[in-house]
């Protein structure tokens, strides 16, 4: 992997592990209203405006692909956009640091294995078992940050005894919410290995390779689209809500910028590492994924600390630290695996 490969990588990582913070921010916007913003952001404005400023025949890539690839890779789409969902409700419940641990290690484990196996002649690879290896180490990694997590919880809650049977309720509630929301995230990415037919249309019609995935990308996230900005459509009918978008409660100005900026964060990571994938090739999806979703762990961690998600803690916070160790190790595997290949 380049040098350039590593820098689009680790701000990917660090977009990935920043985009949640806006979603404490969505008071006093409802969190309907919010998330309709946040989807129509994330998953329509930025990749058309993103697509069509790096290539101009942005949409001619994506139609002219047979029907089964099209509809495929907006289904696995659609079906992300439940674990996105569910993303936005686990982290009232368990905070950015516990979300991110589990989802994130779910989504990259799972989100790199499916798609490896379905290649063909992957397992015949010199790369193959560092590839495993750098998904275990990773997964152990995100386990350990899922228990800090855990850890943390018992630590803040030691001494109000009052609370403890509520607070346990609810950090049992998040974490089955935490679990489905990681499964379903993994479908993310591959949805972009169903794609890969799209980035071979823009190539032949002469994007560039940091063009190529953008296409592709846009395709399976607008399946997402479907799903979170239809369902917030349904809360605020439901709701009446719809109220929120006449601006009248005082600082709800502020929460719709922080919708817009969360939205252009999510998608950020999602372009950037489309292009190094891109560069690396037939592995490449297998690869940025798993890397990108530790390092954006990692960030998770470090803002949840700042926000003072760690506040009164100890024994957790030293445990989140040394997942954060392993979790640069699986990332480290994984980027120079071809280094250890004589």
């Amino acid at each position: 992997m380049s040098g350039l490969g590593l820098v689009l990588l680790l701000l990917a990582g660090f977009a990935q592990g920043s985009f949640g913070l806006g979603m404490k921010k969505q008071s006093p916007m409802s969190w309907e209203s919010f998330w309709l913003i946040y989807s129509l952001f994330a998953m329509l404005f930025v990749p058309l405006i993103w697509g069509y400023a790096s290539f101009s025949l942005f949409f001619d890539s994506i139609i002219s692909v047979d029907s089964y690839t099209l509809l495929r890779s907006i289904l696995l789409g659609f079906l992300w956009g439940i674990g996105g969902i569910l993303f936005g409700m686990s982290v009232s419940y368990v905070g950015i640091s516990i979300t991110n641990g589990v989802v994130m290690g779910l989504a990259g484990g799972l989100g790199a294995i499916i798609p490896l196996f379905g290649i063909d002649g992957a397992t015949k690879q010199p790369s193959f078992v560092y590839v495993i290896i750098g998904v275990v180490i990773m997964l152990l990694g995100v386990a350990l940050s899922a228990y800090s997590g855990i850890l943390r919880e018992k630590e803040q809650n030691l001494k109000d005894v009052s609370s403890c049977k509520e607070n346990n309720s609810s950090l049992i509630k998040g974490l089955i919410i935490v679990v489905l929301s990681g499964v379903l995230s993994s479908l993310l990415n591959v949805g972009f290995e169903e794609a890969t037919p799209i980035i071979d249309n823009a190539k032949i019609m002469g994007a560039s390779d940091s063009a190529s995935s953008i296409p592709a990308r846009a395709t399976v996230v607008f399946g997402g689209l479907l799903m979170n900005a239809g369902y917030a459509v349904f809360l605020l009918c439901r709701n009446k809500t719809w109220t929120d978008f006449k601006f009248k409660k005082p600082g709800i100005g502020m929460s719709f910028i922080w919708a817009i900026i969360t939205g252009f964060l999510w998608f950020l990571p999602l372009g950037l590492s489309g292009i190094v994938s891109v560069s690396i090739g037939e592995l490449g999806n297998v690869i940025t994924w798993p890397v990108m979703l530790s390092l954006s762990l990692i960030f998770g961690n470090i803002w949840g600390y700042l926000t003072g998600e760690w506040k009164n803690t100890k024994h957790s916070f030293m445990l989140m630290i040394l997942a954060s160790l392993v979790l640069i190790v699986a990332c480290m595997i994984l980027t120079f695996k071809d280094s250890f290949i004589n």
